[in-house]
């Protein structure tokens, strides 16, 4: 009998996915305006610095799934929290490009590592009628990583290294944290699970399994240009600014204090689970993409400070209903070996994320910034047709 731990993993679950996504991959985009100064990058360079992230994730997610029911997801986890602490302290004291790039590398392998693993954890240490609820929970750890990397800068300012030395710090806190909490996994678990599961290529072809990830890979290509680019886009924008209360905010500072705003706007996802239930996935699933397009195309048509505040609500908190909403879905979709599943929807996911800093990284120079973000938005837009019609999944309605 395994020994369920329920609300208890969600602390320690949320701040390893906080660390996982909302520093070790986001925390990047806040910092790009520093990083252009500092190693005299230029917007190219910049842009597939970023790639690097989600490619390095790819190679070790990519590997932990082909192993996915050999390895130990505890034990994953824990390496995860690992090279996050490493990478993000490469990234404080970077003396070079290279150094950062390198930072940046070992910091994005973190997702694969220590999020892949929280579905089975989830699955193996979470009462049944409680996964739901507790596994939207924990997908909202990457709005308290976007909300905590915000403060930091706006108290470092100027001293931009010692944020990411308290990154780091976040991260070891968080790995010793899931190390006393979570139990170790059964070995007659992983065992059975082997025995009775095959995993081939027709795995992932059939039809419905297929479709996910393709709308996984998408939604990543529109999401990573907002996650990347849209502080730079603000802080470099002479328009972009205003007076609250007789204070003026300059650009740079605007653009610290939206990033505050979509990680506070991102714990609405934790009542993803209760949407979905109610609206069913596809509904849910294109309001989510609807919000996403309008939060996408506000940042680059308007210099508006409360326009720019409503396009973080309308991203954070969508951004987050959607990954729950991959999760759930996948979940469903590959109930046999849910792990493996999950994660390779999130590594799709990712693709697309390394693919859209690629492209942004060859149209900058001829559309500009803006433009790419107008063509993010079409993009995401775009996802709304590839959703499947409801009749079709009417068991996904369960989920």
């Amino acid at each position: 009998m395994i020994r369920k731990i329920d609300y208890a993993l969600v602390g320690p679950g949320l701040c390893i996915t906080a660390t996982s996504y909302g520093l070790c991959r986001y925390a990047y985009g806040l910092f790009i305006p520093i990083f252009r100064e500092e190693f005299n990058l230029s917007d190219e360079a910049l842009a597939y610095i970023a790639s690097i992230s989600y490619a390095s994730y790819f190679l070790v997610a990519l590997l932990g799934i082909y192993i996915s029911s050999k390895i130990d997801p505890r034990k994953s986890l824990l390496l995860g929290g690992m090279t996050a602490v490493v990478g993000m302290m490469l990234i404080a004291t970077a003396l070079s490009p290279a150094m950062l790039v390198l930072g940046v590398a070992l910091a994005g392998v973190t997702p694969g590592l220590a999020y892949t693993p929280v579905s089975e954890l989830v699955v193996t240490f979470v009462s049944p009628n409680r996964q739901r609820s507790i596994y939207a929970i924990i997908n909202s750890g990457t709005s308290l990583g976007v909300l905590l990397s915000g403060p930091v800068a706006i108290l470092f300012e100027g001293a931009w290294r010692w944020s990411w030395v308290g990154f780091s710090g976040f991260a070891l806190l968080a790995t010793l944290w899931c190390a006393w909490v979570i139990p170790k996994v059964p070995k007659d678990r992983k065992a059975k699970k082997n025995s009775t599961v095959s995993i081939t290529i027709s795995t992932f072809l059939h039809p419905e399994r297929l479709r996910l990830l393709i709308i996984a890979f998408v939604i990543g290509i529109a999401t990573s240009v907002y996650w990347t680019f849209s502080v730079d886009l603000i802080s470099t924008s002479e328009g972009k600014s205003g007076e609250i209360f007789g204070y003026v905010f300059n650009s740079e500072l605007v653009a610290q204090l939206f990033w505050i705003v979509v990680g506070i706007a991102g714990f609405g996802g934790m009542f993803a689970g209760y949407v979905v239930n109610k609206m069913g996935i596809v509904l849910a699933m294109a309001l989510f993409q609807i919000g996403i397009t309008t939060a996408t195309a506000l940042l680059a048509s308007t210099d508006h400070i409360a326009a720019i505040i409503l396009s973080a609500v309308l991203f954070g908190a969508f951004f987050v209903f959607v990954a729950a909403a991959l999760g759930m879905w996948s979940l469903s979709l590959f109930n046999d070996v849910p792990a493996v599943g999950f994660g390779f929807t999130f590594l799709m996911l990712s693709v697309g994320q390394f693919i859209g800093p690629v492209l942004t990284a060859n149209l900058v120079g001829s559309i500009g910034l803006q433009g790419v973000f107008f063509l993010s938005a079409v993009v995401a837009g775009s996802i709304v047709f590839l959703l499947p019609l409801r009749r079709e999944f009417k068991f996904l309605e369960k989920i």
